[in-house]
């Protein structure tokens, strides 16, 4: 009978361990993807931060120097930017107005002063 109530504290603890280590490993895939998906975020952000110092630097005839096609954002036939889904420049006198959305995950718009 001893050897008995043994194996089933045995075979419970195995079962209770099983459990412990399978949820750990969900858990850590969970935070790897989590962290996966922030890291590709925090790249956008960076990109689009980068494009629009450069545009700030570059606006002198911006209308003129930027084209949107097949997704991807041209400064005088030099890929920009990729991946872009959707982007207007509206420039009046005082500002250049321009809306981006990157991947469908970032949409910004820049007012940019013309000097």
């Amino acid at each position: 009978m001893k050897k008995a109530f043994s194996l089933l504290e045995l075979i419970i603890v195995v079962f209770i361990s099983t459990i412990v280590i399978i949820s750990s490993l969900l858990f850590a895939k969970n935070i790897q993807e989590t962290q996966i998906k922030n890291q590709e975020l925090a790249i956008l952000k960076i990109d689009l931060n980068a494009t629009k110092i450069f545009l700030e630097k570059h606006k002198e005839n911006i209308s003129s120097k930027l084209k949107f096609k097949n997704n991807i954002l041209y400064f005088e036939n030099s890929i920009l930017l990729k991946e872009v889904k959707s982007f207007s420049l509206n420039k009046t006198t005082n500002t250049t107005t321009i809306k981006i959305n990157l991947k469908d995950k970032i949409s910004l718009v820049w007012d940019l002063r013309n000097d």
